[in-house]
């Protein structure tokens, strides 16, 4: 089993990757979708209760005040990790028993460097685009305050300081066209690989 990951900071294009290798498919593991099911346990919004009582309302969270909040101090924002961490170390585990016959995966994770897990991937791919494409993206798709996307860039690692890990760096500003070419190249790229590897 060959483990892609897909990093990157916010609205810099990961999911569209990740989609690209599901249409040959590979299997994707996508981050978010899982955190997002994972606050709809009844459990974990009793334990968000617990915390931070104002954002829960008729039993339902309030996404954009939880952001706001766990974006202004590195503190809330570890003690929201570590009540969703462990459940999503859980699905991917179950993701990669269903798929465990698979000679690649892909795992849509943002935040690869800052939780120091990349030693967990065989190959990790980083997205990047300009800075006002990015800006103009999330603020479109999230409906969220330009302060609040400045405090979210903040707290993730610039793409210079991601750079130094040596990823496979796939520009997003390029069209679709261009981008699909480069995963084909990659995958032609890995599959070689792979069979070098099986070979010995």
């Amino acid at each position: 089993m060959y483990k892609i990951g897909i990093t990157g900071s916010i609205g810099t294009g990961k999911t569209t990757i990740a989609n690209m290798f599901a249409v040959f498919n590979i299997p994707v593991f996508n981050a978010d979708k899982e955190i997002k099911k994972i606050l709809q346990k009844k459990k974990i919004k009793r334990k968000i209760k617990e915390e931070w009582p104002s954002i829960i309302e008729r039993n339902k969270i309030n996404k954009t005040r939880l952001k706001t909040i766990i974006f202004s101090s590195l503190n809330e924002k570890e003690k929201l990790e570590k009540i969703l961490y462990p459940y999503l170390k859980v699905e991917k585990s179950h993701f990669e028993k269903i798929y465990s016959k698979k000679k690649i995966l892909i795992y849509d994770v943002p935040l690869i460097y800052e939780t120091k897990s990349e030693s967990e991937y065989d190959f990790i791919l980083l997205t990047n685009c300009d800075a006002k494409l990015q800006e103009k993206r999330v603020l479109n798709r999230d409906k969220i305050s330009k302060c609040l996307y400045k405090k979210i860039i903040k707290s993730q690692l610039s793409f210079n300081e991601k750079r130094k890990f040596k990823p496979f760096i796939i520009n997003t500003n390029n069209s679709r066209l261009i981008i699909f070419l480069n995963i084909i190249y990659l995958l032609f790229k890995i599959m070689t690989r792979l069979k070098v590897r099986n070979a010995k």
